[in-house]
């Protein structure tokens, strides 16, 4: 099982804890609510990233500005997938099948930005 959502960032509000922020990342199909420490995720509202959910440890970690594993935890809300990664919470809505017992890792990298054309006036 590997997911991977295509989300773009559409709020960073403040958590309870100092330099916590919980960002709230979309996309047509899906919602991502999780925990952010800004000093250690260099992570903004607007920003467009990919969010991977998989079963196996990545080759490589360079491209991503996120990776850690963790497990599902309890949800007494239905329709969500919870993971804790080493105490950070990913909240996936609607779930992504994921199992109790079993670590995951979530990685989370940037997309490149689009840029606009703009048309010269003539």
């Amino acid at each position: 099982m590997a997911k991977k959502l295509d989300l773009k960032i559409e709020s960073m509000e403040p958590g309870k804890l100092q330099g916590q922020l919980i960002a709230t990342a979309k996309s047509k199909k899906a919602t991502v609510m999780f925990d952010v420490i800004k000093d250690l995720v260099p992570l903004s509202e607007g920003d467009r990233i990919v969010i991977e959910v998989l079963e196996e440890k990545p080759k490589s970690l360079d491209k991503y500005v996120f990776c850690g594993h963790g497990y599902k935890v309890p949800s007494e809300k239905s329709g969500v997938d919870i993971l804790s990664v080493w105490g950070i919470l990913f909240v996936f809505e609607p779930q992504i099948e994921l199992e109790p017992d079993k670590k995951y890792y979530v990685c989370i990298s940037k997309r490149e930005q689009r840029r606009r054309s703009r048309k010269k006036a003539s």
